[in-house]
């Protein structure tokens, strides 16, 4: 094992203030939060939208996109229950302030027979080419919007956050992104603005876990990407396409990864980054590599590591998920990823990232630009 550029540990003291709170104001919260959850499930040929208690169909459709949409246009949190829910089309995230939470057992993808939007402008390439890029669930200039997968996402371009806009600003402020499950590409912020990503660990290797464009401020937890086989390999765990600035990451964790970070003019500052297996690249910084989506401006290159750890003789990786019985865990529970690594000489090391979410608070709202 190794300990690479090792650097004093900081401790922040939090302050919090406790508030009185009103038996009565309580139980209008209570009642508030459950009026406005809605809970998606199949039935029969059709998706239903059923309030949280009680067994009234609020919609019904046989078109899954249409019933998700429609509890999020019309409820502050929409659940999705297990079952396959084959969409017609990109799931559009059409107002402020929206939690959408897929559960556990369930399988979202597009319908092959139908026309899928895609994202206009799409991927240009180093040739300058655009090219299309779809979206399973796409957030276009919504602000504080929390999406959290524990389900499968089948298709490229899983959940994009895309904030580009005319002024060349970060068009979309606050919000949340958490996934467990599993996904076929990697998730996208672009043009974003102060989202929180506690926790990704998809459960098999892919080409980048997730990717940034045009980025400020945006807090990162534990970000995974173990190989889909024993002993594989995996590419990036965490891409910074270009111009991002103030990207702050508590951990980085990669199997024999292409690069564990890759770096293209922006600015991240790294607490500690774990090598599961000797690593191809470390760390990367792509001169000139371009950008794919954002119209900002680059910064200087700058990445500051604390810590980092490569793994030499490993044995056994492992991951493990915990997630909440939905929807009987509402509002408040707890999401919690363990990665366990056996050595060759029977050591075990273990990173672990719990993250509690509670639906009736929202995350934390934007500021008012000025």
């Amino acid at each position: 094992m190794k300990n690479v550029n090792p650097k004093p540990k900081c401790r922040l003291l939090t302050a919090v203030v406790i508030g009185l709170v009103s038996v009565g104001s309580l139980c209008a919260e209570e009642k508030s939060w459950k009026d406005e959850t809605v809970l998606i499930s199949p039935q029969g040929d059709q998706t239903v939208v059923r309030p949280l208690e009680g067994d009234k169909i609020l919609f019904r459709n046989a078109d899954p996109q249409l019933a998700v949409e429609w509890g999020m246009a019309n409820a502050r949190t929409t659940v999705v229950l297990a079952g396959q829910y084959v969409m017609s089309d990109r799931i559009d995230i059409a107002r402020d302030d929206v939690t959408l939470i897929i559960d556990e057992g369930a399988e979202i993808s597009l319908n092959p027979k139908t026309e899928h939007t895609s994202i206009t402008p799409g991927f240009r390439g180093r040739n300058g080419k655009l090219y299309p890029h779809p979206a399973l669930i796409y957030n276009h200039g919504r602000n504080n919007v929390r999406v959290m997968c524990f389900g499968t996402l089948v298709g490229p371009g899983p959940i994009v956050f895309d904030g580009r806009n005319e002024k060349r600003t970060c068009g979309i402020e606050g919000g949340l992104l958490l996934v467990t499950g599993s996904t076929d590409g990697s998730l996208w912020l672009i043009d974003s603005r102060r989202v929180h990503v506690p926790l990704m660990a998809p459960d098999s290797g892919i080409d980048a876990v997730l990717v940034l464009e045009g980025c400020e401020d945006c807090k990162l937890g534990m970000i995974v990407n173990l190989a889909a086989k024993p002993g594989g390999q995996t590419g990036e765990t965490v891409d910074l396409n270009s111009s991002n600035r103030g990207i702050a990451i508590d951990r980085l964790v990669g199997e024999r990864s292409q690069e564990i970070i890759d770096c293209n003019g922006s600015h991240a500052n790294v607490k500690e980054i774990v090598s599961v297996g000797e690593p191809r690249k470390l760390l990367c910084f792509t001169v000139r590599s371009g950008r794919r989506f954002t119209s900002r401006p680059a910064c200087p290159d700058r990445l500051d590591v604390w810590k980092a750890t490569v793994l030499e003789d490993v044995a056994d990786v492992r991951r493990r998920i915990e997630v909440p019985k939905l929807p009987d865990a509402l509002p408040r529970f707890t999401v919690k990823a363990t990665v366990e690594v056996t050595l060759e000489d029977g050591s075990k090391k273990v990173y672990t990232k719990e993250v509690e979410i509670d639906v009736r608070d929202g995350g934390v709202k934007p500021k008012k630009k000025k």
